[in-house]
This record gives C-alpha cells, structure tokens and sequence, in this order.
C-alpha cells in the first residue's frame, strides 16, 4: 500500500456515518469500521483506493492505495466522491431553529452525500433506479459491475485476497452482448438505454464530464435529450452526481414521502406542493432532502418504504 496522503475536509465530517448513508448507492465497496475501500479508474487505470478519517477536528481524510503509478490521482478522486469541500455550517444554521428539521440536523451531524467518480456512472445509477427500489437497483448495478468491470485483487492483512471489480468503463458497456447485460437483471429499455449512452459516449457525440462546467438549466437539457432520461434523471444527476445541492427531483415518490412526513401533513405530497415547502431553505434544497431521507431511514416510526 502507498504512503498515505492526508486531505483537510470542510467540517464537520463523519466519514462513517456518510458512508452507512450511501450503502446502496456504490455497488461493491467495502466499508469496515472508519474505513472505506473501493476499486476506481485512476489516469485510465484500475486501482484500489482506501479512506480512513484520520482526526475529526479539523476533519482530515488518510487516502493510500495502488498501483503505485496512479497514488497522486487517488486523493483528489477521495475529494471528490465524499464531498471534501462541502462546508455544512450554513445548513445548519439555516435549520437549527426549526422545531423539526433542527432535530434531523442534529441526530445527522456530519453527514455528506458522496458522489460517484465519474458521471457515466451516475447516468448508469439513475436509470438502474427508474420505477424500482434503489435496494433491487443495487443488486443489478452489483451484478453489472462483477460482470463488466475490470477486476482488482486486494491482499488483505490476514492473507485472504478480496477481488473488487472497478465500474465499467462505457467501451465496455457499447460492446457488451445485448442478452448480458439483461442477465443482470435489467429490463429491455434499460439495457437499451445504458449500452446507447455508452455507445455514443464510446463515438464522441456525448461527453458528460463536460456537464460539469455548464448551469443547472443545460445540464437539464443536455440529459433529457438522451433517450431514456427525464427531468427525474437530470435533476438526480445535477444533485448525486454534480453535487448541485439546490436541486431535487421532487417527481421522486422517496423525496414526496419524507418531505410530507417532516415538512406537511405525514401524507405523501404532489410534486408541486414539495417545491413550495422546500422553498424557504434556498440554496440547500437537495441537500435538505437527502437529510430527510437519511433521516427517514433510521427513524424509530419509519414505515419501511424505500427512496432515492
């Protein structure tokens, strides 16, 4: 393993409890204690990167792995999946009053959504979830990943050798055999829809990364312009994968659960009726709804329903 390189995180931060919020959100990472380990693509390269949080005051990040040739690139990529420059303090300033949100907040100190390394992977993630449960997503997105990603042997201390398997990259996806890429549980559409994204990436036509330079509003267009992405696929991107915290998908029927439930009647709200009460908490929207969620997950009355 490589010599570690320490990273200073905006706090607060608990590394841990972010994680056990997003367990269903990266297929095939392994999480032990205050640890995080997953297998990414760095400079083109397969590779096992590791996170640990070193200190909570400032909160710091240790970030190792290998091949040794692709190490600089690891911190950077930790930065970016786990939210390094988030600052949650005016959030939750914003809240604290609140006689509702300021006890989510609270029980949730520290907690970042995490992102994906790279947006092909996003755009993957939100068609898996369309019109299913993100736990049935998940294992779909695990069996793509075992299937199609390229593997990563990882010696552990104990001698056992553990094999991740890094997120397909989309030249793979382009030329995976249709019958494949539906044995893992995708639908028809889906599989469609996943292998026409790549394919177009794979000719040039679509670059994702470069929607992370463009306004909310052309990232909205450029993704419902692909075939089988709405405004629910956009503003899922523009809040999970760009980290654009103001964004919901408020069609979501997880989003209109938890927002009725802490913010309405304990009803499940119309789409419309969620934009105006998460009006007042500009320009942290998404992220409000992320805590709700989270919230909603650990809740000693939550009635089980899952979300995005």
């Amino acid at each position: 393993m490589s010599t570690p390189r320490r990273c200073q995180v905006q706090g607060p931060y608990d590394l841990v409890l972010s994680l056990s919020r997003s367990d269903r959100f990266h297929p095939l990472s392994h999480q032990k204690e205050n640890e995080f380990r997953t297998a990414v693509r760095a400079d083109g390269l397969p590779a096992v990167m590791d996170v640990c949080q070193a200190g909570s005051r400032p909160a710091v990040l240790k970030v190792t792995g290998y091949p040794e040739e692709v190490v600089g690139s690891l911190r950077p990529l930790a930065e970016w999946m786990l939210f390094a420059e988030l600052d949650l303090r005016p959030f939750y300033e914003m809240v604290e009053t609140h006689d509702v949100l300021g006890n989510v907040v609270r029980r949730l100190n520290g907690l970042k959504p995490t992102r994906p390394p790279s947006l092909f992977e996003m755009a993957v993630t939100a068609v898996t979830e369309q019109q299913i449960s993100m736990a049935a997503a998940y294992q779909i997105r695990s069996r793509v990943v075992e299937a199609f990603g390229d593997p990563v042997e990882v010696s552990s201390e104990d001698e056992e050798t553990d094999l991740l398997h890094v997120f397909p990259a989309p030249d793979t996806i382009a030329s995976a055999p249709f019958d494949e890429l539906k044995a893992c549980g995708l639908s028809r559409r889906k599989a469609e829809y996943i292998r026409g994204l790549a394919r177009a990436i794979v000719e040039e036509d679509v670059d994702l990364e470069k929607l992370r330079d463009l306004p909310n509003d052309q990232v909205r267009s450029v993704i419902t312009d692909l075939r089988g992405f709405g405004p629910w696929s956009a503003d899922y991107i523009l809040v999970r994968g760009l980290g654009r915290l103001d964004c919901v998908p408020v069609d979501d029927l997880g989003v209109r659960t938890v927002v009725g439930h802490y913010l309405g009647d304990g009803s499940r709200m119309a789409p419309e009726a969620v934009q105006q009460a998460l009006a007042p908490f500009e320009p942290y929207r998404g992220l409000l709804a992320f805590y709700l969620l989270a919230h909603w997950r650990v809740e000693p009355d939550a009635n089980g329903e899952d979300e995005t």
